[in-house]
């Protein structure tokens, strides 16, 4: 015997049939539905920002951002489903607390003050993300946050792309990137 894992199968069925050893001789069937209740077995996984160790992200704030400016927003799901799957976003740590905050529901991180010429140039913000299912799974983001005076000189110089004049084509294809999540 095996544990049913609901991310693998939700459901199955299948018939049972019973013949006696009577005469004359009878016999039934009935179909068996097993429905597979979701198991909260799967912690939150961070989609953005990522969380790569030798090249972490950071979001640019330009100082002169008003409070309720939006610094960045958290992205995360869980495999589990229904209430399972709920995510909730926290602020956990902050190296200017009082600086950000992190909307429970949807994990926007935005400024909740003006900020001033004492304020850190850098920040580092711990956000917990957390689930609702029994027993409550989380997973854990580091935020690193730069303050710029702002974004009028190239902080992040894109690559230029030479592009030929004589193949300014109106059929040119454009490319976008669409991400549906869907349970």
């Amino acid at each position: 015997l095996s544990a049913l894992d609901y991310e693998a199968l939700q459901g199955f069925e299948f018939y049972v049939g019973a013949t006696d050893r009577g005469s004359p001789e009878l016999s039934s069937q009935a179909l068996v539905r097993v429905v597979v209740l979701d198991d909260n077995d799967n912690a939150p996984f961070v989609l953005y920002p990522l969380q790569n160790a030798s090249a972490p992200c950071t979001e640019l704030l330009p100082r002169a951002a008003e409070p309720g400016y939006l610094v960045t927003k958290v992205v995360a799901v869980d495999r589990d489903s229904g209430q399972n799957a709920w995510l909730s976003f926290q602020l956990l740590k902050a190296t200017e607390p009082g600086l950000f905050s992190v909307w429970a529901h949807n994990g926007e991180v935005r400024t909740t003050r003006l900020l001033s010429e004492r304020d850190a140039p850098k920040h580092r913000l711990l956000l917990l993300v957390k689930d609702n299912g029994e027993p409550q799974r989380s997973a854990s983001v580091t935020l690193h946050v730069l303050l710029v005076d702002g974004f009028s000189q190239p902080y992040l110089p894109l690559p230029e792309v030479a592009r030929d004049p004589a193949q300014d084509d109106p059929d040119v294809l454009t490319l976008y990137l669409v991400i549906a999540l869907a349970s």
